[in-house]
């Protein structure tokens, strides 16, 4: 016994050391650099420069409200579209509703820079096709859209956030005791009462930690505020981050300055991720699923459901279609020119053709895949293995391992990779990996082990340990245990949260750009440079290939994470 007790406390300080060196050690080497003059963190002196120059700067107050207007815009509008197409898919009799589930995350497989970009070329105010269509049907001067503005920056960021939204509440709507509902009606309540007295505060622990976990993500997303943002100087935290690094008027990377911009928005980050780690946590005590067998009632909409339909159908349309529409049109065509019937004798495959005998293209593509797997399997790893020893071993100093598994959420992208440069700048005569691709293996295995431990302990929480108390009883070991009972009972998680880290590191763009360099192009980063090279073709063509690529990872997931299901009944 003691020898067991013993090895799960070096287990659990193993573990504990390498989060500790994966989030601890570049947070700390960034605080360290904020008060460098050079904004190295070897580099000797002390100054507080960086902060008077970050805070003094009336700027400062403006990108402050600019992040804030853009986080919390998108996070309302995404919020409210997910309830209500939630609502609408799980609990009422609008037709075609497997379809629409599926419909409705399909948008996932679209990169956000894609999605953008599809929008830069359908709401550009001088090019755009939607602009222009509508000023020659009505006979205006300018198109009416302009997407290269803060509101634009909210619409598409939330038409990207919505599929999250509905994957956090959909089972919540759909695992809801229908006898309170019963009993409200059987009152007379009418089913606008019943939503907005009965199901939604019922819903709101799902509710509000869905909301916190949208507005981390609006404080940190930088790909549509790159994208549509930063042609207009129109700047939020990740842009300003990505500026003072990439295309300061220095003409150096102000890492002094980026790392106390760095400070105070860390600390904003952290108090909402603790929000959602409370909001997460504190949600098992609202458990409103009943026992076996029950049926959830579906809310008829009479007249409104054919309307409720079209309005499932043009969020799809504008999510999915219009942007993928416009992209493969414009992988098509020479150069960007509008769709009509005159341009069809443009028509040409030769982008595509470049695509496939491109070298750097090959090469990006084969850094992608490789980047994306290792980070995917290591992610899908360390995350059974941290949630197996916080969850089922309960070893000492689970819930700091657990804590510090979860702190990457609130922590930037384009932050994240500025922290790791300092990291493998500094540690170069150790690992050095700075350069390569195994920079951004490290980086996606920091920032997606919150995700993986999310999931994992919500699965192994429902998977009943019986049969690995039995396992014990008849002598195996804990890591015998592990492997021959744990992993095969929760291998669809593990396998989904493979699935999940390898489609989004594939498309993961602000980290790339930071750590990118000659020898270590990857597709998103390829993407960028061709857009803002001003070639919207060649970047239309790689988007339209890994949109296809995504897809296919995409349908993989979600097969998977159906079938989830029946470890979770375990």
């Amino acid at each position: 016994m003691k020898s067991a007790a013993w090895g799960r406390r070096l287990s659990a300080a193993a573990v504990g050391a390498l989060l500790v060196y994966l989030v601890i050690v570049p947070l700390v080497l960034l605080a360290v650099s904020s008060v460098r003059p050079t904004g190295f963190p070897l580099e000797p002196g002390f100054t507080f420069d960086n902060f008077v120059r970050v805070y003094g700067d009336p700027r400062f107050f403006a990108l402050v409200r600019t992040t804030a207007i853009f986080a919390l815009g998108s996070t309302a509008l995404a919020l409210a579209l997910g309830i209500v197409l939630a609502w609408l898919v799980e609990r009422t009799d609008m037709p075609g509703r497997s379809a629409f589930r599926l419909l409705i995350i399909l948008p996932m497989a679209t990169p956000p820079v894609l999605l953008a970009i599809g929008w830069a070329m359908l709401l550009s105010p001088r090019t755009g096709f939607f602009n222009l269509l509508l000023r020659d049907t009505l006979g205006l001067d300018i198109g009416p859209f302009n997407v290269y503005s803060l509101p634009g920056m909210i619409f598409v960021e939330a038409l990207a956030l919505v599929p999250t939204a509905f994957l956090f509440l959909a089972p919540a709507f759909r695992n809801m005791d229908p006898s309170l509902e019963e009993a409200a009606l059987a009152s007379g309540a009418s089913t606008w009462t019943l939503l907005r007295r009965v199901l939604l505060p019922l819903l709101w622990p799902a509710i509000a930690a869905c909301g916190a976990f949208l507005l981390i993500v609006c404080f940190v997303v930088f790909d549509i505020p790159g994208t549509l943002g930063m042609p207009v100087r129109i700047y939020v935290l990740s842009t300003q981050i990505y500026y003072l690094t990439a295309d300061s008027p220095a003409g150096v990377p102000l890492y002094g300055q980026v790392s106390s911009l760095g400070l105070f928005f860390l600390g904003l980050l952290f108090l909402l991720g603790m929000g959602y780690y409370r909001a997460t946590r504190q949600g098992q005590k609202y458990r409103v699923i009943s026992g076996k067998g029950f049926r959830p009632r579906q809310a008829g909409l009479g007249r409104w459901r054919w309307l409720a339909t079209g309005g499932v159908t043009l969020y799809f349309l504008l999510a999915v279609v219009a942007p993928l529409g416009i992209l493969v049109w414009a992988s098509l065509m020479p150069f960007q020119t509008r769709p009509n019937m005159a341009s069809l004798a443009l028509i040409t495959f030769e982008n595509h053709f470049e695509f496939l005998r491109n070298n750097l293209l090959k090469t990006a593509v084969g850094h992608s895949l490789t980047v994306a797997l290792v980070a995917g399997t290591l992610v899908a790893a360390l995350s059974l293995l941290i949630s197996w020893m916080t969850v089922r071993l309960r070893v000492p100093g689970s819930r700091v391992l657990d804590t510090l598994a979860f702190a990457p959420i609130a922590i930037p992208g384009v932050m994240l990779g500025v922290a790791v440069v300092y990291v493998y700048l500094t540690l170069d005569f150790v690992f050095p990996i700075y350069g390569t691709i195994w920079i951004l293996v490290v980086a996606y295995v920091t920032h997606y082990l919150s995700f993986g431990t999310r999931l994992a302990n919500g699965v192994l929480v429902q998977v009943h340990p019986e049969l690995e108390e039995a396992a014990r009883a008849s002598g195996a070991g804990a890591l015998r245990v592990l492997a021959r009972i744990t992993a095969p009972l929760v291998w669809p998680a593990v396998a989904s949260i493979w699935i999940w880290v390898v489609a989004h590191a594939m498309r993961e763009l602000s980290t790339a750009l930071m750590l990118s360099g000659r020898n270590n192009v990857v597709v998103p980063t390829l993407l960028w440079d061709y857009w803002t090279g001003g070639e919207p073709t060649r970047a239309a063509t790689v988007g339209v290939w890994l949109m296809v690529a995504l897809a296919v990872f995409l349908f993989i997931w979600h097969f998977l994470s159906s079938r989830s299901g029946v470890s979770r009944a375990t």
